[in-house]
Parts: structure tokens; sequence; C-alpha cells
């Protein structure tokens, strides 16, 4: 019945997600035009684009999507993400050639829709997550993937244009491995090349995935040393250090090989100081908002506010280029239920570092490379916002599988455990139907040409 029910949360998922795909009027998603022009200057041109001035206008940019992106206005101008990893954007060709002979629109659709199937592998692969670390308990997996699955803003991001999506596949699967690295079910040779192939691809995906994977992957093999050889006088905590160094060297060596072609050529290209193309790109952003400069206009207070609120709202349900809102009760719904999960975690954490035997070692350290993967998230997105204003909550889900999973728990903590798969089963199908209402009650109506 698990393998049923997992079935039926995925093909949910695609069906509204598609609804997504097919109903939001192109380029009305963060990002979108300049992800498309990435795609088509591959597929049109067989190279790679090089970022250069010129290619982010703020006044343009504010203009066509005050105006609704009208056919008038062209977004052949829009080529700001020029300077990202590839790989996304190499495996979404073939989906643009095969799609051109039917036409732009058939085009945006088909290379959205290959977004919604990455999508489907996160939800698949956050099963295998948290069947890995919690063996035997299909109800927290299934409401963990059924979170994941009904986030009204991450079904509206993987039903865009974008490498968000190939970045979260990459960071799942990276997380997986390590849970299998802790729980001893990889051994050395096999760790270090499937963990550098996945962090190699991660390097190619998207800068966003480099701290949390280098972060979760040296976290699993020191939790594989420390579990599987403690340190006794046959074995010193020297060699304990020794090997795990050369698994890890062995790993990010691989990972270091695979994106190699991708630093020289942006060495080449953009300087052998910036072989990620991140100093040309701050250079070509010019006129976006600064937050030192709307500290200044509007004050620190409401800088600070803003940054709470707007995270939370724009986790949930803030769509188009952040200016579709849905009604406040939704939002104080959602809040509701996100503090009340929140506090439920709090009494899980508290009861479990009282009666630490509740999980096992390999628990514990596969929770800790959870929690420390939210962590690097977070920070990640706060110092992003000490430099360019981007009060975004989609930037938190890198990390959605551990923060879907922790307010489960949470949730599950209040739950009397005779009502637990009825509650879990109606909250399910709230979100369902809420991601129905955001679509067609405000994204299509706000978003209308």
């Amino acid at each position: 019945m698990q393998r049923f029910f997992l079935a039926t949360i995925i093909l949910i998922y695609l069906v509204i997600a598609t609804l997504y795909t097919i109903n939001t009027p192109k380029w009305q998603t963060p990002d979108e035009p300049a992800h498309f022009n990435y795609i088509r200057h591959i597929a049109e041109t067989g190279t790679l684009p090089v970022l250069q001035r010129g290619d982010y206008d703020q006044d343009y940019l504010e203009k066509i999507k005050a105006a609704k992106f009208p056919a008038t206005l062209s977004i052949d101008a829009i080529r700001y993400e020029a300077y990202q990893p590839p790989l996304y954007y190499l495996a979404a060709t073939p989906v643009y050639l095969i799609a051109r002979g039917a036409g732009l629109d058939a085009i945006v659709i088909a290379l959205r829709l290959f977004s919604v199937a990455l999508g489907g592998i996160v939800l698949i692969v956050a099963n295998k997550i948290v069947c890995e670390i919690f063996s035997g308990d299909h109800l927290l997996a299934l409401a963990t993937v059924g979170a994941i699955a009904t986030v009204p803003q991450h079904i509206a991001v993987s039903a865009s244009i974008s490498n968000d999506l190939a970045a979260e596949v990459v960071l799942a699967l990276i997380l997986l491995l390590a849970i299998k690295r802790v729980n001893g079910t990889l051994r050395d040779s096999r760790f270090a090349i499937l963990g550098g192939i996945a962090f190699g691809a991660a390097l190619l995906t998207k800068t966003t995935a480099y701290v949390p994977g280098a972060v979760v992957l040296i976290g699993a093999e020191i939790a594989h040393q420390r579990i599987t050889h403690p340190s006794t006088p046959l074995r010193s905590a020297q060699d304990a250090l020794r090997s795990t160094f050369y698994v890890l060297l062995q790993l990010f060596v691989i990972a270091a090989i695979i994106a190699s072609p991708m630093f020289i050529r942006n060495a080449l290209t953009y300087g052998i100081t910036d072989p990620l193309g991140i100093t040309r790109h701050d250079s070509v952003v010019i006129g976006q908002p600064t937050t030192a400069e709307m500290i200044a206009r509007f004050g620190l207070t409401k800088i600070v506010s803003d940054f709470f609120v707007v995270t939370f709202k724009s986790f949930w349900a803030q769509f188009g280029w952040m200016g579709v809102l849905v009604h406040e009760r939704i939002y104080l719904a959602l809040t509701a239920l996100t503090v009340i999960a929140i506090l439920g975690h709090i009494l899980h954490a508290a009861k479990i570092l009282r009666q630490r035997d509740l999980l096992s070692p390999a628990q514990w350290w596969s929770v800790g490379l959870l929690s420390a993967m939210i962590g690097v998230a977070v920070a990640d997105y706060v110092l992003y916002n000490f430099k360019f204003l981007q009060f975004q909550g989609r930037y938190l889900f890198p990390a959605l599988v551990p923060i879907a999973l922790f307010l489960v728990i949470g949730l599950r903590e209040l739950i009397p455990h005779v009502f637990r798969r009825v509650v879990f089963a109606m909250l399910y199908v709230a979100l369902v139907a809420l991601d129905v209402v955001c679509l067609f009650w405000f994204i299509v109506p706000q978003l209308k040409a």
C-alpha cells in the first residue's frame, strides 16, 4: 500500500504542476526569460553564453514586468543568468530542440514540463531518504513527500523554466548517499565514486548547491568513521582521521575533475580570479536593489520586518515576480500550521534529548546532517541578502526535504497516534485544494495579460 500511496501523491503532483505549467502566463515566474535565453543560446549556436554588460537592464525589466510581458516587448535582452553553471541548460537543450518546430509556446511548456519531471524525481528521492533514516515508518515518509508535493510556491517553481529543481535533485541525491554512508551501506570506494559524481554534478548545476553538498558529504564520512570505527587501542583517532581524509580526497578530486572544464572555461572567459562568473554578474546587474540602499531608504526596522514576513509568504505562496499575493486568511492559516509544527518539533527534540536511546547513533548523525543542510541554506540566504535585497523564500528550497521532514515530525508529535493517518490525509487534501485555489483564484486572474 505504501507504494500505491506514494505513486498517488506523485501522480497528483504531476497533474497539479502540469496545470500550473499550462495556465501560468509565459515569463511570469522569476527569472524565467533569462533561463530560457540561456537554453535558446545553446540550442541555436551550439555554444555557452557569455555574461556581458547590457544583459541586465533594471528599467526595462521593470517596464516589461509591469506590462505583463506583452508580445510587443522582446525578452531577447534579458540574459543575466548567462553566468550560471551549464548542466541544467545542457540537459534542457534537447527538450528545446524537440519542441522547436511547434513554436514558442510549445517550447516554453515543454521546458516547464522538464522541470516538473525533475520535481517528481525529488519526491522519489525524498521518500527514499526518510525510509533510509526511519526504516519502516511509512506514514512519516508519505507525509513528508506529501508536504513537499503540495507547497504552492514549490509547485510554481517546479512548473517554471529554472535550474532550481535541478539543484534540488542533485542535493537530494547527495543527501541520500550521505545517509546511506552513515548507515554503513556504502563502502569506501563506492561512496567516493558516487559522492564525487553527485558533487561534480552539483558544481555544474548551481552555486547554491556547493556548500550544503560539501557539508553533508563531509559530515557523512565523519559520522561513518565515528560509528563503524570507534577509536580503540588498535585503531587510534589518527587512523580514523587518515581514513576520512583519504575517502574525502578521492571524492572531491573526482568532483573537481568532472567540473574542471567549466572552471577552466570561466577562468578564460571572466578571468582567473572569477572562475564562477560571480564578479562579472555583480558588475552587470547594475540597478538591482542592494540591502544597504534599502536600509538607507526605509530604515533597518522595516527591512528586518520585511525579511521575515516576505520570506514566510514567498516560501508558501507569493507568485509571479513576487507580485501575486493570496488572501491574508490563507497566510494566517499557513502561519498557524507552521507555528504548531515548529512547537511540536521543539517538544520532540526535547523528548529525544532526554531519552537519547530513542534514536540510534546513525539516526542521530542523520538528523544532524539534515539540520546542517537547513542551517547552511538559511545562512546562505541571509548572507546573500547582506548584498542584494532578495527576500524570496524559494531560496530555502534546496533544504526543502529536511524542512518538510522536521515540520511533519513536529505535527506528528502533537497528534494522538490513533488519529495521525486521518489528520495527515486531511492536511494533504487541504493543501492540494490550496494549490488549485492559488492557481485559479490568484495566479491566473492577476497575471492575465
